[in-house]
């Protein structure tokens, strides 16, 4: 895939936006490293960015897939940079979607939405986080 901004150099950051408050919305960008440096988008983006080049997978310390922020940032209140390597993403993201059907599919249903919004969301994320730390 190539870059969004250059269209010349192969993408090899990914930044997806998610915002739920009008329905589950996502805009992803693909970025090159090189433009990837310069990116205008939100200050947390620009930092994960900058971050890549010496991130390891925070449960096995294995080359990064994908980057962002930490799911339990709503209990410290600050944005944490965090990377999974494509193995511990892919269990951290079934194990989440047993707990939150749906979550994750491009055609989230307004039902499913609610269910999860029903959920302690905290909790859940905790969950996760146990289970990857035994996965």
């Amino acid at each position: 895939m190539l870059c969004d901004k250059c269209k010349k150099r192969e993408a090899t950051l990914h930044f997806t936006q998610v915002s739920c408050d009008a329905g589950v919305v996502s805009k992803t960008t693909n970025l090159c490293s090189e433009c990837g440096e310069s990116f205008e988008g939100p200050a947390e983006a620009r930092e994960a960015a900058a971050a890549w080049k010496d991130a390891r997978c925070r449960y096995c310390g294995g080359e990064p897939h994908v980057g962002g922020g930490h799911s339990l940032d709503p209990l410290s209140g600050a944005f944490k940079i965090s990377f999974m390597c494509k193995p511990c993403a892919e269990e951290y993201y079934r194990f989440l979607s047993e707990k939150w059907p749906g979550f994750g599919d491009v055609n989230i249903t307004d039902e499913q939405i609610a269910s999860i919004n029903r959920t302690d969301k905290v909790a859940v994320l905790r969950h996760v986080e146990e289970h990857m730390k035994t996965w």
